[in-house]
């Protein structure tokens, strides 16, 4: 009975797809209407600064995986706040200089999409600074690009796990 069932189950793997025979590529990263709201305050270039850490983070954990054919990961920055002022806040308000600090942190999500278009897997992460005390010596996007690569992470977590479930 037990090789039956290991029999049954091998044939099922093999004619699914798995994961593990489909590269994955970093589609569009998109902005939310809160950050693209905020952009207004601390400058439409950041936009692409956030942008570009997050495709690194993708693109740092999910190599190996990452090829043109088989699955696309759109994702999109909903929301972000620097830990320091950009350059577009300090030339707007004298009260703000490059040395002052505040909680920072973002909120992503993004959607695994298969060739012919059906979403697979959603993924959603957030995270901030939960005290200033902890943000002493921070650059401009420090927690923002903390929480692109734990998002980034578990991408590649739960990818590995599809693959491993497919094979």
């Amino acid at each position: 009975m037990l090789r039956t069932m290991t029999a049954i189950l091998a044939l099922g793997a093999l004619s699914s797809p798995s994961l593990a025979d489909q590269p994955v590529a970093i589609g569009e990263i998109a902005y939310g209407p809160e950050l693209i709201e905020n952009a207004e305050d601390f400058g439409e270039r950041e936009l692409e600064r956030l942008s570009g850490y997050l495709r690194t983070a993708l693109e740092r954990e999910l190599r190996g995986q990452i090829g043109e054919g088989g699955y696309t990961l759109n994702a999109t920055i909903l929301d972000a706040q620097p830990n320091r002022p950009t350059m577009a806040q300090m030339s707007g308000t004298r009260a703000l200089h490059h040395s002052s600090i505040s909680v920072g942190g973002a909120e992503v999500e993004a959607e695994l999409v298969s060739a012919d278009g059906e979403v697979l897997e959603t993924y959603s992460y957030g995270w901030r600074s939960w005290n200033i005390q902890d943000v002493t010596g921070y650059a401009q996007w420090t927690d923002a690009r903390r929480t692109f690569s734990r998002f980034a992470d578990q991408v590649s977590d739960s990818l590995d796990e599809r693959a491993d479930a497919g094979s």
